[in-house]
């Protein structure tokens, strides 16, 4: 990975200080409309496999009524992940995330009612196609934390080089999850479980931790039950002891064996 023009800013207590601590860097990486962040180590032009993951919702609201001025994830799930990954990976931020939040045309609406609506996800496949460039050899499997998750199944499913998607503790039914905590509906074509035809050529693994109740396993499964899903290539898998955040990021390579990815 070459930093291109202003590295992003790795020292101790930043958004990446997770990617500091596996020798990653960070550059801005132009995506349309966007310049979104991408972290990761040097890898290879000819690798044949990349992990590409994306992080979580993090802080959309600073309070119940009130927005966040910066969405970027404090826990930083999704980056550490990526540099739990013994394969070869990058962790991409979405739109608006990780110092990007007052560059133009970020707005509040982009990290909360439009979060993962198709501007955003478009955002990810211009990066996709950067990266792709990149490792023109690789197969690009995309890695998704919570509501990184929504956003990784809905740009794995029009990639041509994503062959293969897992997300974590995702709100794969979007509608049922503001259901659930009776969140404002987010905006139209947002949500998996109202899409048709996911295609066969994807393969879905989806992990979902059985203590989790801010998106408990109920929220996949319906999805995985949805009209859309018949005849996809889909595993759930129910993690007993996981909630939200625990314990993910500490079993992650062993997780990763489990679904076939080390």
């Amino acid at each position: 990975m070459l930093c291109l023009g202003a590295c992003v800013d790795l020292s101790a207590g930043r958004p990446g200080e997770p990617a500091l601590a596996a020798g990653w860097r960070g550059e801005p990486l132009r995506a349309g409309e966007f310049t979104l962040r991408l972290f990761g180590p040097d890898i290879p032009a000819d690798v044949p496999r990349l992990h590409v993951y994306l992080g979580g919702d993090g802080l959309a609201f600073s309070s119940r009524f009130g927005v966040s001025r910066d969405p970027t994830p404090r826990r930083h799930l999704g980056l550490r992940l990526a540099a739990a990954d013994p394969a070869p990976a990058v962790f991409l931020a979405r739109p608006c995330y990780y110092g990007a939040a007052t560059e133009p045309p970020c707005g509040p609406e982009l990290w909360t009612l439009q979060r993962y609506a198709p501007v955003v996800v478009d955002a990810v496949l211009a990066a996709l196609t950067d990266i792709g460039r990149r490792h023109p050899q690789a197969a690009i499997t995309l890695v998704g934390y919570s509501g990184g998750g929504v956003v990784a199944l809905l740009a794995a499913r029009q990639h041509p080089r994503v062959d293969t998607v897992v997300t974590i503790a995702a709100p794969l039914d979007v509608a049922a999850w503001t259901r659930l905590h009776d969140y404002t509906p987010l905006a139209p074509g947002s949500d998996p479980a109202r899409l048709p035809g996911w295609p066969a050529r994807l393969r879905q693994v989806h992990l979902v931790g059985v203590d989790d109740v801010q998106v408990p396993p109920a929220i996949a499964e319906s999805f995985v039950q949805s009209p859309g899903a018949r005849g996809a290539a889909i595993r759930l898998l129910r993690q007993p002891g996981y909630d939200h955040r625990c314990c993910w990021v500490e079993h992650w390579p062993r997780l990763l064996g489990q679904v076939g990815l080390r």
